[in-house]
């Protein structure tokens, strides 16, 4: 006869890592509130989307020490049938409650966050729509994708770095310092 598994071992319940911001409290939410700013301010194209933010608690730094402070999903046609939303904003609860993450890098966040949210356009320039007449949307990618080692050694050897040189050259604003509790193992902050 064979020994039952886990006999005798009390097992702790699962915690789920994330918790969705209500969107309907009053007095709303700061991050309904900084995100509704941002896209006002600068995303007009993405106006028809319905996003929703969540909290994505104790996310943990990966393998090389990047620790996201948030992530834009879309959801796919299964979610969309059994929610509201078109995509989804994962924010770090951790680094957005601490001191140092102050308003000016969350509208940052939030604002790169809703750069990955996109419309789907067809061959003519026009929103696509599905088959239930919803529009259609992706996500977009980053504008640079490099390793600094790889900058350090041959320069700015692509058009897609030349153009974030240029961008980083014409801004004024110095970097916005990140909070111990924001950085991994190695220090750096990663934001999909």
């Amino acid at each position: 006869m064979g020994r039952r598994r886990g006999f005798g071992k009390i097992k702790k319940p699962k915690v789920a890592p994330f918790e969705l911001i209500d969107h309907t409290m009053k007095p709303l939410p700061e991050p309904y509130k900084l995100m509704a700013a941002v896209r006002k301010d600068y995303h007009p194209d993405i106006k028809e989307a319905r996003i929703a933010l969540a909290w994505r608690k104790e996310w943990k730094a990966d393998k090389d020490g990047h620790l996201k402070l948030g992530m834009c999903i879309k959801a796919s046609d299964l979610q969309k049938e059994l929610a509201e939303w078109d995509f989804v904003i994962l924010l770090n609860f951790e680094v957005w409650q601490s001191k140092e993450f102050d308003k000016e890098k969350k509208l940052a966040l939030l604002d790169h966050e809703l750069m990955h949210a996109d419309e789907s356009l067809d061959k003519n320039g026009e929103p696509k729509v599905d088959a239930k007449g919803r529009r259609t949307w992706r996500i977009r990618a980053h504008d640079v994708g490099e390793f600094s080692a790889i900058i350090e050694r041959h320069g700015i050897w692509k058009r897609d770095l030349d153009r974030f040189a240029e961008a980083i050259m014409k801004t004024k604003q110095k970097s916005l310092e990140f909070p111990e509790a924001a950085a991994g193992a190695s220090g750096d902050v990663v934001v999909q």
